[in-house]
């Protein structure tokens, strides 16, 4: 595991640092950590009481509450139905929307593939599970990069879980049952994705479509990095396609 680190592109010199595993392949550093730059520098060491001390004080609205919010969101419809603490059905969660996504599929995945919008990467690991040989994970968002990436190098994944209001109450999940070593996260933009032509065998792009400024773009991008006659399964909230 390269925790940290700095990929340089021998064509333009152009440097990509690696932060907390993750490689940021973003083609504006500066822009992206104008952005992104408190998600990273963001301390992971304290206390949940410690924690929601600080965010009650930074109050509603800011960055650390909007991140909190965000990472309950998506932490519990990753790993809700593992959560050690009131556990949620399995039905709808990322799991199920994997496994729905690849009974599309003629035969289980297999080669490499890309998850584009992973978020707190359940989905790429339940790729992996689905018989994919190697799940690149790609999201813009640093602070749930980290998550997705601690749960792949430690077992356990980790989140905020908003309860009432502004309290936020550790969630807990394992996940050392899922083949971890071939799964990697990647900080990149899915309208831009930094990837070679025809470099997967297939695409992942679970609720992504309507949330992206270009779906076109997303699907432009899609179409590139797959190579012929590869599946792309799309999804947004209301249909699927393949």
């Amino acid at each position: 595991d390269l925790i940290e680190g700095v990929l340089v592109c021998p064509a333009c010199m152009r440097e990509h640092p690696i932060l907390d595993g993750v490689v940021v392949a973003v083609a504006n550093i500066a822009s992206w950590a104008e952005h992104q730059g408190d998600a990273v520098l963001r301390r992971h060491d304290l206390s949940p009481i410690t924690e929601g001390m600080l965010g009650d004080a930074l109050g509603r609205g800011g960055s650390f509450d909007k991140e909190r919010h965000d990472l309950s969101t998506y932490g519990q419809a990753h790993w809700g139905d593992r959560a050690e603490l009131d556990p949620l059905p399995a039905a709808g969660r990322m799991a199920d929307l994997v496994a729905t996504a690849t009974a599309t599929l003629p035969a289980p995945p297999a080669g490499v593939w890309l998850d584009a919008g992973c978020s707190v990467g359940r989905g790429s690991l339940e790729l992996a599970a689905a018989g994919a040989e190697l799940v690149v994970g790609v999201d813009l968002n640093m602070a749930m990069l980290r998550r997705a990436e601690q749960a792949r190098r430690t077992g356990v994944a980790t989140w905020p879980r908003r309860r009432v209001g502004q309290v936020f109450d550790p969630g807990r999940a394992t996940c050392d049952d899922l083949p971890r070593d071939r799964v990697a996260f990647v900080c990149g933009d899915v309208g831009v994705l930094p990837f070679a032509d025809a470099s997967f065998a297939g695409a992942l792009s679970l609720n992504v479509l309507d949330c992206v400024p270009s779906p076109v773009g997303h699907l432009g991008e899609l179409g590139r990095v797959v190579a012929d006659a590869g599946a792309v399964l799309l999804s947004t909230p209301y249909d699927w396609a393949t």
